[in-house]
């Protein structure tokens, strides 16, 4: 029903493919992440990460709830993606303090490579609406060297001081944009946040659930709460507030 390979003018060429793949391997990266509200899961589990137009746009996904844009129209194409940890401020302002109703995926990071993606060092939002044309897709934040760039020494915030793995990218808030919906294929695992949670989920749904790999389920507060660093960005932006 939905396509989720690009068409072939937009396919990476190999030699990007490879290069992205060896540096995920490099800084061992093993997935990305998204969190939706568990009302969601089943047919995202069914149909993939959908964007937002294909959403509005098609009656059998009424039901899905979905949050307000923030991105400009020409943007609202694009899947938002976090590298190894969930933006959890944005998880914090979207969730109302009731991150039990939400689950976290986790993504097989060769979308990256698989699909055209862009690389943002951090919200996604920040950098467009400065952009001198918004509506336009930005010529740059889409090779190898803007994704190396999400994971190097900002001028305020060291790796070292941080005391963060390689895997990690520097700011929290960093996003990837993918141009393709993700297929349910690339979805490794499903977080949620309490065994409570969990079987009240397969509860509601439990034909679907029985069909699903079992592997796929895990619970626990793991991603639900902030990165080790967060003392640091509190405190950073709290300081970048005040200046403004």
């Amino acid at each position: 029903m939905y396509t989720y390979l690009p068409a072939l003018n937009t396919v990476q060429n190999s030699k990007k493919n490879k290069s992205i793949k060896q540096f995920i391997k490099s800084i061992k990266l093993n997935c990305l992440t998204h969190f939706t509200r568990m009302d969601n899961l089943k047919s995202i589990l069914q149909s993939g990460i959908l964007p937002s137009r294909i959403l509005r746009n098609n009656k059998t996904f009424e039901a899905v709830e979905k949050n307000s844009i923030t991105l400009p129209p020409e943007w609202v194409d694009f899947v938002s993606l976090n590298l190894s940890f969930p933006d959890y401020k944005l998880f914090s302002d979207l969730n109302n303090h009731m991150p039990s109703d939400w689950v976290i995926l986790t993504i097989d990071p060769r979308v990256l490579s698989d699909f055209p993606c862009y690389f943002f060092p951090e919200r996604a939002i920040n950098i467009i609406k400065t952009a001198s044309q918004p509506n336009l897709f930005l010529s740059e934040y889409q090779n190898i060297t803007d994704l190396k760039k999400l994971f190097k020494d900002r001028e305020d915030a060291k790796r070292k001081d941080l005391d963060i793995p390689p895997f990690y990218p520097t700011d929290p808030t960093s996003e990837v944009l993918s141009l393709f919906p993700i297929a349910p294929s690339y979805i490794t695992q499903v977080f949620f946040h309490s065994d409570y949670k969990f079987n009240q989920w397969v509860l509601h749904n439990t034909e679907f659930a029985m069909t699903q790999d079992r592997s796929r389920w895990a619970v626990g507060l793991e991603y639900f709460s902030p990165r080790a660093d967060y003392p640091f960005w509190k405190t950073n932006r709290s300081i970048v507030k005040k200046a403004d």
